[in-house]
């Protein structure tokens, strides 16, 4: 809960600190690079946690850090402010926020689509005219394969879920077949 509230008001903050839309995408990115390369390399986690080692030791390390990552200064200054603050190891959940706000303010929703096998680069493109018309935002599209669903696909978007799978299928035929010998 805690982590949810830290995410949510630094990322707001970012966000605000950031006018121009086009240096959202890459804000967003030097955020998933830092935090990738805390969660890759455990040291660095352990690092940050670790109270003996002074602040001014760890804002050198996030100086490092940034300037190999090629970090954007206000990303930057709010590493460092992270960092003073001892919530650096909360960065997981400020990327998690800030990529929601960035999607908010460039009017586009993510859609993670699960199906039995692999879309075609046409199949993809129909889905997303077709989602662009319903929500009226850019649709991004991530694709993943899960064989096991014999048929079909499955569509998150958000906390919403459209399952048009045949296993879905045939649990509500079972379900609707079962009600009926009750009845």
């Amino acid at each position: 809960m805690l982590e949810n509230q830290i995410g949510k008001r630094y990322a707001e903050a970012l966000s605000a600190n950031i006018l121009d839309t086009g240096a959202l995408e890459k804000a967003l990115e030097n955020l998933r690079a830092f935090a990738g390369a805390i969660k890759n390399e455990k040291q660095l986690a352990r690092f940050f946690a670790h109270p003996s080692i002074t602040t001014a030791k760890k804002k050198n390390l996030v100086r490092e850090l940034c300037s190999r990552l090629a970090v954007e200064d206000e990303v930057s200054n709010m590493i460092i402010l992270l960092n003073e603050r001892g919530r650096i190891l909360y960065l997981e959940k400020i990327v998690e926020h800030f990529e929601k706000v960035v999607d908010r303010r460039l009017n586009r929703t993510r859609v993670h689509v699960i199906s039995s096998h692999p879309l075609t680069s046409e199949n993809i493109a129909r889905l997303k005219t077709a989602l662009n018309k319903i929500s009226g935002k850019t649709i991004l599209i991530h694709t993943e394969v899960d064989e096991s669903l014999i048929g079909g696909i499955i569509l998150r978007i958000g906390d919403q879920v459209a399952d048009d799978t045949i296993r879905n299928r045939l649990g509500i035929l079972k379900r609707t077949i079962e009600e009926e010998e009750v009845a």
